[in-house]
């Protein structure tokens, strides 16, 4: 009889991942990695869909596809050779690339457009994170070709700028290029002007085997989508050979989530028994178990109390001057700013609570700071007592 009082209390816990959150991160050993200098030489085709595989050295894999399209190519030979290709003509002769381009009818009239581009799609199963490109021999020729490069991702219907960096950093924007750098990013009015920050052209020379024309993007956002269109920007009338090559991806997977909610009845005066005078300790578990740091303040937990119990806004403890104690942190931080409550029959979490029991607090927000780290759980505790 008396062991049907020791019944759990349970609230209703709902977890929710900003995305507006900075970028999730991965250890070197736990990034998934691909060059395509891990693949032999081999023709490829325009119209075609290649599959490839990311490994890490954490263990584990994932596919991905690239889809090569081409519209407009008066020639697709570069350098002497067919493209688009894995070969070593953007390094020299030292590392392969994913190597694109041609020559094309005109000059591109727009980078968004189906004229006179070649497009380069990675595909991935699921959402993936941190995802970084690196290319090569964005530069420009005189009468023959003005690389221009618009990068986008997606992920459902919602589309993402990337970040885009050279050797020389990050301020090759606006109206200035980096020094070594032959390449502008980002929306400009100076000539050749561009319309977008997910755009890029170029402004110098690059040769062959050297960085000047290399560049990074990366997207902060989750994608399964990563599109490169490629074009000849206009302004000059002559079309000549032009080219690029993409050299390595990396991607994070995307942190898995789990949460749990346990509760305890409070050994006391009436025992360890879910009964009225009695308090209850809930505690709120999530648990990261991808090898992905999870952002900070990108977790918000929102917990629904048990209409039969009253919150207690007291320290947790003695070693916590607030009412919710952050057990095991996984990285994590808690501080008065991390706590939000909303009151009985009120939306907004702007209620504040009376001190001592409050049966006017319907829910707790938790919102943590700090970084959940790879492989690490975070354990939070409040009280509440049993009406």
């Amino acid at each position: 009889m008396m062991g049907s009082l020791n019944r759990a209390i349970l609230p209703i816990l709902l977890l929710s991942i900003s995305g507006t959150a900075s970028a999730a991160s991965c250890s070197g050993a736990n990034e998934f990695a691909f060059s395509f200098s891990s693949r032999p030489t081999t023709q490829l085709a325009y119209g075609s869909t290649y599959t490839y595989t990311a490994t890490r050295s954490a263990g584990g894999n994932v596919n991905f596809s690239v889809a090569l399209t081409a519209a407009n190519l008066s020639n697709a030979s570069v350098g002497g050779e067919t493209l688009p290709r894995i070969t070593t003509l953007m390094s020299g002769g030292t590392t392969r690339h994913l190597t694109f381009g041609g020559t094309f009818a005109g000059r591109t009239a727009s980078i968004t457009g189906t004229s006179r581009i070649i497009t380069v799609t990675f595909n991935f199963p699921t959402p993936i994170v941190s995802f970084s490109l690196t290319a090569d021999d964005i530069d420009y020729g005189v009468n023959q070709f003005r690389d221009w490069v618009a990068i986008t991702g997606t992920n459902g219907t919602t589309t993402y700028t990337p970040t885009m960096t050279t050797p020389w950093g990050n301020n090759n924007s606006g109206t200035s290029t980096a020094t070594g750098s032959s390449i502008a990013f980002g929306t400009r009015t100076a000539a050749p002007a561009l319309t977008s920050a997910s755009q890029m052209v170029g402004t110098g020379t690059s040769d062959i085997g050297t960085s000047t024309g290399r560049f990074t993007t990366e997207f902060a956002q989750p994608v399964t989508r990563v599109t490169l269109r490629y074009g000849n920007y206009p302004g000059e009338s002559p079309t000549g050979q032009q080219a690029m090559g993409i050299s390595t991806i990396a991607f994070c997977e995307m942190p898995d989530l789990s949460f749990a909610k346990t509760s305890a009845p409070v050994n006391g005066t009436l025992g360890s028994y879910n009964v009225p005078g009695n308090d209850v300790v809930y505690s709120l578990t999530i648990t990261n178990a991808t090898g992905t740091t999870v952002d900070a303040g990108s977790i918000v937990l929102n917990d629904v109390l048990p209409a039969n119990v009253s919150f207690r806004n007291l320290a947790f403890d003695g070693t916590t001057s607030l009412p919710v104690k952050l057990v095991n942190s996984g990285g994590l931080t808690l501080a008065p700013t991390s706590l939000a409550y909303r009151q009985n029959g009120a939306l907004p979490f702007t209620y504040v609570p009376a001190s001592g029991y409050d049966p006017q607090v319907a829910e707790v927000r938790i919102t943590p700071g700090g970084e959940l780290a790879p492989n690490s759980s975070a354990v939070f505790q409040f009280r509440a007592q049993v009406k």
